[in-house]
């Protein structure tokens, strides 16, 4: 796995604190599950849609947290495995210090179907059928975005 890989974990809303990606600079707050399992399965990006239809269909609840992996093993101190498909995190909850951006409520297509948001780098020849953009300057953090020109009229 090298540093800058995102695995991604498949939530309802009553399991990922409201406040998780404003918190994300405290090492005291986590994505704890239901811990159904002695570890806490994650997905690769190529998996949710599949993970979401055999396990959320339907559920206008579900969110997606993105974690970066590096801080998950190197920072936190958690082991990562690759099995059945999954990635299976062990060691302890995940801070939501791990986590990679805002987590993001889905909603459903008209078929009843997820709707993921841009999840990572895409190029031009990608066709992504129920993928949604996500403006990248929206930060829910209530922090008045950084201006870089301001910043250098200050000099």
């Amino acid at each position: 796995m090298d540093d800058d890989t995102i695995i991604y974990k498949l939530a309802p809303t009553a399991e990922v604190d409201s406040d998780a990606w404003a918190r994300r600079g405290e090492w005291m707050t986590f994505y704890k599950g239901t811990q159904t399992t002695n570890y806490i399965a994650c997905h690769a990006k190529e998996a949710l849609a599949g993970v979401a239809e055999a396990s959320f269909a339907g559920r206008t609840d579900l969110m997606v947290l993105s974690f970066k992996a590096y801080h998950m093993q190197e920072e936190a101190d958690l082991k990562i495995k690759i099995e059945a498909g999954e990635y299976q995190v062990t060691g302890g909850f995940i801070p939501y210090a791990c986590l990679f951006c805002a987590p993001h409520l889905l909603t459903l297509d008209s078929d009843g179907k997820h709707v993921f948001p841009h999840l990572g780098p895409v190029s031009q020849g990608d066709a992504h059928v129920g993928v949604q953009d996500v403006d990248s300057d929206v930060s829910d953090d209530g922090m008045e975005a950084f201006d870089q020109h301001r910043f250098d009229e200050d000099d």
